[in-house]
């Protein structure tokens, strides 16, 4: 049969395959500007060896409405769940909500399809809180409703042909100009899908780069960077278009090179269209696609799949190697998923004589490998929101307090050598993770306070003036008189000015578990008090006149002077000092 519609075809393929008298039912297609028939649809009865199998997924978004299901992530949970159907026919899922025969095809798999339906009522159970049989119900309703439009799609033809000729923009204005609001998201889909079909992994990446090249517009961007992504999620695609992997590192490596643009040598037996990805993640943000890869990385690292077939050491180097490629100014690339998922590693790598390290040393451990106080601020937060983090809330709360305790300006969170808009873009990137994070409210507040703070002027907040202690006299031109007994400062009190012993002694005191205890007595010639200038955190201890004594008091003011001073004639003597305090700081928490 021939028919100048494809819609009529479909129709009679439908009719061919429910009178079950052939073997099989295949569908071309032929437009003026191809060289060649494209297959659109092809069911061959009595080849099915092994009965398909369904992938269990753990969670999956809410569809309020019928658009819903025709948007990116309905299309990743489903099209998993389907993958072995998807990858038999080399189809993504846009295609097949789009292709009347397929929907056919499945409906009549006394086995495949129900299951397939159970499963997404399951999980969609999960968020409604209706039963299973009830969402089960609603599935099949969505599917028969998917499958009326798919028998009436012939409008993506004409705009498949829009789409190849003028790009993406052009379409989405075409669409928004004849289509109401409700109809646009499935019609691009559609449209995409349509510009997909008859062809092999290779070709699908291809042609959908080919449009995300040519976007320019927001939305266009967004459109071609699902479609990449929803390519780059199959399975059958890791053989076809990267060639199959030796090894899953070489996979997960290869996957960071191309988020990060730096995918320039493409080996021969992958699809050279991967140096075209990368070339456009060098250029732009594609969200979607990098989730997916990553999202890959993540899967393999948290499960007990081995690095490769080498030695531990070397899968030990590997991993380390990894996450170094992985990290970004304020954190892990991936996120919480992926943060969890090197946690998780790092307990079976990095322990001595092949054991494994109990999990607070594993969450300790990803923390030393951060190269900066933001990025492990970022690790703690995105950890937070994982079920290891909420599982190891103590752990993760001891560390995010501590690193807290050692913030006290912008130098301090980010590395020296970092540019103030890139500081800027830095804070941004850690109140997101810090909107997303599972912390109580009021450290949640506290957090935001600190990040607030350090965005002030010298990294502090302004503060009035304060009177004079009781106990104390000040006497003119800087100098403080005090008798035995009175107290200089105490432990946890803001630190306004440093002391210069004149005359007398003094004692430096801690309280340790409830009980003050004595750390040191200083004399005529030396300081105190100077580590809370340098830093701006609370006093460590509390210092006490222990005969009459008079002090040369050093302003907040005065130090903070020769400290801007310093940092711009030697900023890595600054940064040494600053690191210096904070890890003397870090001492004294020690021997608590």
């Amino acid at each position: 049969m021939a028919s100048p519609r494809r819609s009529e075809a479909m129709e009679f393929a439908e009719k061919l395959l429910t009178l079950s008298k052939h073997e099989g039912v295949r569908v071309t297609e032929l437009r003026d500007t191809w060289t060649q028939e494209r297959i659109i649809f092809e069911h061959i009865t009595g080849t099915q060896l092994q009965p398909l199998k369904i992938v269990q997924e753990s969670e999956a978004e809410f569809c309020k409405s019928l658009a819903d299901y025709y948007r990116l992530p309905a299309r990743l949970t489903m099209g998993r769940i389907m993958r072995a159907y998807l990858d038999q026919h080399s189809l993504t899922m846009a295609e097949l909500l789009f292709n009347a025969g397929h929907l056919l095809a499945l409906d009549r798999m006394d086995r495949f399809f129900p299951s397939v339906l159970q499963h997404g009522a399951q999980l969609q159970a999960k968020l409604t809180g209706q039963t299973k049989t009830e969402r089960q119900d609603k599935l099949f309703v969505v599917f028969n409703k998917v499958l009326d439009r798919a028998r009436n799609s012939d409008n993506v033809l004409v705009l498949s042909e829009v789409l190849a000729e003028d790009g993406i923009d052009q379409l989405l204005e075409v669409v928004a100009r004849d289509y109401d609001v409700q109809q646009t998201e499935r019609v691009v889909c559609g449209t995409m899908a349509n510009h997909l079909e008859g062809c092999g992994w290779r070709e699908k990446l291809a042609r959908a780069i080919s449009i995300a090249e040519g976007a320019q517009s927001e939305e266009g961007r967004a459109q071609s960077d699902a479609f990449i992504a929803e390519i780059l999620d199959g399975k059958q695609v890791i053989e076809e278009v990267f060639g199959g992997f030796t090894d899953p590192i070489h996979a997960w490596t290869t996957y960071v090179t191309i988020s990060c643009g730096r995918f320039d040598k493409v080996p021969t037996y992958m699809s050279p269209d991967l140096g075209r990805l990368s070339a456009l993640f060098a250029h732009r943000d594609l969200p979607e696609t990098r989730t997916v890869l990553m999202q890959r990385i993540a899967r393999g690292l948290s499960s007990t799949q081995a690095l490769s077939k080498n030695t531990r050491e070397e899968n030990r180097v590997s991993f380390l190697g990894l996450v170094r490629d992985l990290i970004e100014p304020t954190g892990i690339v991936g996120g919480p998923v992926m943060v969890e998922a090197v946690v998780l590693r790092a307990k079976t790598l990095l322990g001595e004589h092949g054991e494994d390290l109990p999990i607070d040393t594993a969450i300790r451990q990803a923390m030393y490998l951060m190269p900066s106080q933001a990025a492990r601020l970022g690790v703690l937060l995105d950890l937070s929101a994982t079920e290891t983090g909420q599982r190891y809330e103590q752990t993760v709360l001891q560390q995010l307090a501590h690193l807290l305790d050692n913030l006290g300006s912008l130098v301090d969170l980010f590395p020296i050598d970092v540019l103030d808009h890139e500081r800027d873009a830095g804070l941004s990137a850690l109140r997101e993770r810090l909107g997303m994070s599972q912390l109580h409210e009021d450290l949640r507040a506290t957090v935001e306070s600190s990040l607030h703070r350090m965005t002030k002027p010298n990294g502090m907040e302004s503060k009035t003036e304060e009177p004079a202690k009781e106990d104390t006299v000040q006497a003119k031109d800087g100098e403080l008189v005090l008798q035995a007994g009175d107290v200089l400062f105490a432990e946890g009190e803001e630190g306004d000015a440093a002391y210069y012993v004149m005359e007398g002694r003094c004692e430096v005191m801690r309280t340790i578990d409830g009980h003050p205890q004595s750390l040191a007595v200083v004399g005529k010639g030396e300081i105190v008090g100077e580590m809370a200038l340098i830093d701006k955190q609370p006093r460590m201890a509390t210092v006490r006149a222990l005969e009459d004594s008079k002090f040369l008091s050093i302003s907040a003011g005065s130090l903070q002077g020769r400290m801007d001073k310093l940092a711009k004639d030697d900023q890595v003597l600054h940064y040494l000092i600053k690191t210096l305090v904070r890890r003397l700081r870090g001492l004294a928490r020690s021997t608590e």
